[in-house]
């Protein structure tokens, strides 16, 4: 029997310290149907682009990601856009690494949306 399960998946990343607590600070909800869901195994950190560090630009980026059955991302895309942050966000997802999600103890795809945060230290916003 299929049922759509609402699960919590760690896949958001802060540029700040804390990576992995910021992560799972940011875990957005998604739908699917699977018995247990991807478990990240290598999150990395988004190099902030030049310009935007020169223009103070801040802010998140949500994408939407697809993990495989072998755990790579694939096909990422921007759900929810910051000028100038865009392409940064998507080079840092495609590097994740995950433990596949599980339907009947096989891997299957999943997908979530993972939330891009890019601040700046001592910028003053909150």
């Amino acid at each position: 029997m299929l049922r759509d399960r609402r699960v919590f998946l760690a896949v958001g990343l802060a540029f700040v310290p804390g990576l992995l607590a910021a992560a799972e600070a940011l875990a957005q909800q998604v739908e699917a149907d699977y018995d247990s869901p991807p478990r990240p195994i290598k999150v990395t950190r988004p190099e902030y682009p030049a310009e935007a560090l020169e223009k103070g630009i801040e802010g998140v980026v949500v994408v939407q990601i697809t993990i495989d059955a072998e755990g790579r991302v694939v096909d990422p895309t921007v759900a929810e856009s910051v000028e100038g942050l865009d392409e940064a966000a998507l080079a840092c997802v495609r590097e994740w690494r995950f433990e596949p999600a599980k339907k009947d103890g096989e891997a299957v795809p999943a997908t979530a949306r993972a939330p891009i945060a890019f601040k700046l230290k001592d910028s003053g916003k909150p």
